[in-house]
């Protein structure tokens, strides 16, 4: 199989959860990228409760330093919104081992009671666990 140079992702608010799919091998610039665009759409969001659903079954891996600038990313997300995140990975514990060093909660100062990530092998599986939590890609934001 091969994968392009540098990978690639779409991003898009659906409801009041953030889509997001990863593919290929990421780089810093990459990884830049996807933050800058990802923070200019949660401003929909309005800092009011929000959710990620985030599909990596096509992702390869990404570098230690994409892996700091996704945690300090996501301590961001939270700081504006984010509760949920839902992973759907394929079965295979590398990429669920490089995400969790994106982990907030491992991080002492970003420990929130309000925010939640679980990771499933099928996407409707994650659809419905965040629904279950009451976030919808088929829902307005409020």
């Amino acid at each position: 199989m091969r994968f392009p140079k540098y990978g690639n992702y779409s991003l898009d608010v659906s409801g009041n959860v953030l889509e997001v799919f990863a593919t290929g091998a990421w780089n810093l610039k990459t990884t830049e990228f996807f933050i800058e665009e990802m923070h200019e759409l949660i401003a929909k969001f309005d800092n009011k409760p929000w959710a990620a659903l985030m599909d990596g079954r096509r992702w390869v891996l990404s570098t230690p330093e994409c892996q700091t600038r996704l945690a300090e990313a996501i301590k961001v997300n939270i700081s504006r919104g984010l509760t949920r995140s839902a992973y759907v990975l394929d079965t295979g514990m590398v990429r669920r081992a490089q995400l969790e060093r994106t982990h907030p909660s491992k991080h002492r100062d970003t420990e929130s009671a309000n925010y939640e990530r679980d990771y499933f092998q099928k996407y409707f599986e994650a659809l419905n666990w965040l629904h279950k939590e009451g976030f919808s890609p088929i829902l307005s934001p409020k």
